[in-house]
């Protein structure tokens, strides 16, 4: 299982397909398997690397102070660790704080952006529920109550009607191997606590497509229409399912994602 020294942590990744260099990075109490049903559709395309994030997954979880900033500093890390010296970013809600700071901090390494389910800076609202969040990891809840209660922010209705699909969405996540501990989960949440991207986003002249889902309660779509018109070159896309849209809706998502990036779109007979 490859493993990088990055920092001060040891950091878990993966790596899928060939071509230029695609990294995914994950959100607030997730690790890499949750890009399951995105890396097979971006491996056909690109050399995709996933990696969890400080505080989850295989990674080290050291129980100090975390910040966005520094998540983006690992991920240069990794970068460099795995000599990719410029890499198309999709990030997933606090991922997409991460590659907002990857893109200010060092613009050079970072081609396209894709900000999915995120926000320019966390709001009140937002604010409410992650701290609400921090309070039930401090509780006595067991794993799988846990697990149930977040869910209730990630999908949208069809999901949740499917009770079949539904269970197994629950199941996966309890019987996951490496969940979080407590104290990663709350680092990871105060880091979110502490972001704010607004004053600064123009700065960032990428070409980025911002992505919402349509019943995403978690971070409604009027933080990626705000983030979208504080970019100066955004596009930004609305689609089907909730925060875990791509998890609903993985074949829409991952269509968006690849025309975006300019890969999987046929092009008219006769052109080269």
């Amino acid at each position: 299982m490859p493993n990088a020294p990055i920092r001060d942590i040891a950091m878990y990744y993966e790596e899928a397909g060939s071509g230029d260099p695609l990294i995914l990075v994950m959100g607030l109490g997730g690790d890499l398997q949750a890009w399951a049903l995105q890396v097979p559709a971006l491996a056909k395309h690109f050399r995709v690397i996933t990696f969890d994030n400080r505080g989850a997954g295989r990674t080290s979880a050291p129980d100090r102070p975390y910040t966005i900033a520094g998540m983006a500093a690992d991920t240069v890390a990794l970068m460099d660790h795995l000599s990719v010296a410029r890499a198309d970013v999709l990030g997933f809600s606090m991922g997409g704080y991460v590659a907002q700071e990857l893109a200010l901090a060092h613009p050079e390494r970072v081609g396209k952006l894709i900000l999915l389910a995120t926000a320019p800076a966390i709001d009140g609202y937002g604010r409410a529920i992650v701290r609400s969040w921090i309070d039930v990891r401090r509780s006595n809840l067991s794993r799988e109550q846990l697990v149930r209660f977040t869910s209730l922010f990630l999908y949208g209705a069809a999901l949740m009607d499917d009770k079949e699909r539904y269970e197994r969405a629950i199941l996966t996540s309890v019987s996951n191997p490496y969940a979080q501990q407590d104290h990663g989960f709350i680092r990871q949440a105060q880091a979110v606590l502490g972001f704010d991207a607004r004053d600064r986003l123009g700065a960032i002249k990428h070409e980025t497509l911002v992505v919402a889902g349509r019943e995403d309660i978690l971070v409604p779509p009027r933080n990626g229409e705000q983030l979208a018109k504080l970019l100066p070159k955004a596009s930004f896309q609305l689609l089907a399912g909730a925060h875990a849209g791509c998890l609903e809706h993985p074949n829409e998502y991952n269509e968006a994602f690849l025309s975006f990036l300019g890969a999987g779109v046929k092009k008219p007979a006769g052109v080269a």
